[in-house]
């Protein structure tokens, strides 16, 4: 007899559903490691079981939009308390009962999050309701109120103050709704106004279903930004009524011998080439310390490691070393998974208003001063770097920055700026020096001046070289499960990554760190060969930028076997032990590196670093 058919599903069903755990705990664990691609694809896989949970709970589609994307949200930032990475499903579905529940103990479906499908209520219901329920400083309210009053137009018609009432209500409405395309308007309109259902809406405009709830969701966060700008006076001069918005556009300068891969000493040339302050590469790298910076996650070999480090305090040193003050604007989104948490987890949470961002921008650029931006929307095969902004169109609500991957740059619009779950934008202020030659000095006076603070600078940069090798990376995020090692110490993490059975090595993290070590080794090997020192620490400090070149050229090997592409390969165990080996050579030369310079540093101090 054959097997019987009902017992071969259930055992068919069994291992889908077994595997399917497996894929979530593999998506879950890499995860966990800070991969935010894992993450996004865990999510796509269970994105629509929890709308269905929360609109079961809800009774309504679109109040769960709002809760699934809460949920996912916390989720994110609490994904590293999941012990037992095979039981994902039943805490995320866990975390989306308990925002659910959070809505409704609000006040249920009628009060403060009204769904939309209660909007048919009987006129009875509606004037029992009766205008003072209304809740003028909650948008759902007004939609709610609206919608009723439309409802029972005709038979109000002849009372006077109602039809005022209802004149006043749509005004205010159309006031809001300026703020949509003219798409997002005509979906809104159709959906929450003459109340057709997404299936409806999709058929008229010839989309999926899931497309008009995209439109329906980012329409409602639209509005709720107006609503908070409105209430708070924040109107535009565009809207109100000026006629003509403000644009500029600066001629950025070509930094060319900036390096390719390190976008943010990349950008800082750029700001100060643009004003009159052009510096070349090595020497920023090096005075910066990006140069001699090396950290790598502690979970397998992510590129995010790259980020993780003081922004104001890298950004603010280098612009003060330069001459400048420094004008920093920063924060994240409360309401949206943040990337890179370990850099910027001590940000402010902020609002999504582009009256927050684009004034700073505007003020910047019209003084002709570019303003230093992390992207988070960055060209393939990056995933996120650092860009100049140097321009603004109001008419066409856009910013122009620079890309990595467009040499001709590109354009972002108000929204997209406004939307960044990762705000940190820099502009320069004003000289702190602004008479770099005080009068009364002869010209042979202010050249030795020149050396001794030539000579100074590159003893405190060569001090923290040696001290970051040694010691590591002071600055150490607070969230726990991101941890990271850094100095020399990093050679061995990344080997340990490599050569350990239990370690899965990124492969697109991989390549990017090899990139950028490469070039940063390459250019600590050119800074350190230009110090201004004389006869043995000379000498030493030579020794030294040789052993840095070696290192450089170990790690550019390195890079051909692992280029840096956009790639989820699997890298071999041949490949993952060639790769270890270059790394050990790299190692060994960076170290021989550091101590030539402690014995250089030992010369020039009498003192042992």
């Amino acid at each position: 007899m054959g097997a019987d058919p009902q017992t071969e599903n259930s055992r068919q069903a069994q291992d889908e559903e077994a595997e399917s755990i497996q894929e979530d705990r593999l998506l879950v664990e890499r995860a966990k490691q800070g991969d935010t691609e894992a993450f996004g694809e865990l999510i796509e896989r269970h994105r629509h079981r929890a709308h269905g949970w929360a609109a079961r709970m809800t009774g309504d589609p679109h109040m769960a939009d709002d809760i699934v994307q809460d949920a996912l949200i916390r989720t994110f930032l609490h994904l590293g308390s999941l012990t037992d990475t095979s039981r994902f499903l039943p805490w995320f579905h866990r975390i989306v009962r308990n925002q659910a529940n959070m809505r409704l103990r609000r006040g249920g479906p009628h009060r403060h999050e009204k769904p939309f499908t209660s909007i048919g209520a009987s006129p009875s219901s509606a004037s029992a309701a009766g205008r003072t329920a209304v809740e003028w400083d909650d948008l759902d309210s007004i939609l709610f109120h609206l919608a009723q009053t439309a409802a029972d137009a005709a038979s109000r018609e002849q009372d006077p103050a109602e039809h005022l009432m209802r004149k006043e209500l749509y005004e205010t409405i159309h006031a809001l709704l300026h703020c949509l395309s003219r798409k997002e308007r005509a979906i809104f309109q159709a959906y929450f106004f003459r109340q057709l259902s997404p299936d409806e809406i999709a058929a008229m405009y010839h989309m999926s279903t899931g497309s008009i709830y995209t439109y329906i969701h980012r329409s409602r966060q639209k509005l709720r930004q107006e609503h908070v700008r409105v209430s708070l006076g924040l109107v535009s001069q565009k809207k109100e009524g000026t006629g003509m918005g403000r644009r500029k556009q600066l001629a950025l300068p070509e930094w060319r011998e900036g390096p390719v891969f390190s976008t943010l000493a990349s950008a800082m040339g750029r700001m100060l080439a643009a004003a009159g302050q052009p510096i070349g590469a090595a020497e920023l790298m090096g005075t910066s310390t990006i140069a001699f910076r090396m950290k790598v996650s502690d979970r397998t070999t992510f590129a995010d490691s790259l980020f993780v480090f003081d922004w104001k305090a890298v950004i603010r040193n280098v612009m003060q070393r330069a001459g400048f003050e420094v004008n920093v604007l920063c924060g994240q989104l409360g309401d949206s998974p943040v990337p890179l948490l370990g850099a910027v987890e001590r940000f402010p949470i902020v609002l999504r208003m582009e009256e927050a961002v684009v004034p700073f921008i505007r003020k910047h650029i019209d003084l002709e001063k570019p303003v230093l931006y992390f992207d988070t929307l960055v060209s393939r095969p990056f995933v996120h770097e650092w860009s100049l902004i140097y321009g603004y169109d109001d008419e066409a609500r856009c910013v122009l920055l620079t890309d990595p991957m467009f040499p001709e740059g590109k354009r972002l619009s108000y929204e997209e700026l406004v939307d960044n779950p990762v705000r940190f934008l820099a502009g320069l202020g004003s000289r702190l020096d602004p008479e770099a030659n005080p009068p009364g000095l002869s010209a042979i006076y202010a050249m030795k001046e020149r050396y001794n603070a030539a000579r100074n600078l590159a003893m405190d940069t060569i001090r923290y070289a040696i001290r970051y090798a040694r010691r590591g990376c002071e600055y150490r995020p607070r969230t726990s499960y991101l941890t990271y090692t850094s100095g020399l110490a990093a050679y061995d993490r990344w080997i340990g990554h490599l050569k350990s059975p239990n370690v899965a090595p990124n492969r697109y993290g991989m390549g990017h760190l090899t990139a950028v070590y490469a070039e940063t080794k390459r250019l600590a090997s050119q800074f350190v060969r230009s110090v201004p020192f004389e006869e043995e620490p000379m000498r030493l400090a030579l020794l030294a930028s040789e052993a840095y070149e070696q290192a450089a050229d170990a790690l550019d090997e390195l890079k051909q076997l692992v280029p840096f592409v956009r790639s989820s390969e699997v890298l071999s165990a041949e490949l993952r032990e060639r790769c270890a080996v270059k790394l050990e050579q790299a190692r060994t030369f960076e170290s021989a590196a550091v101590g030539y310079l402690e014995k250089c540093m030992t010369i020039l101090t009498g003192e042992e670093e």
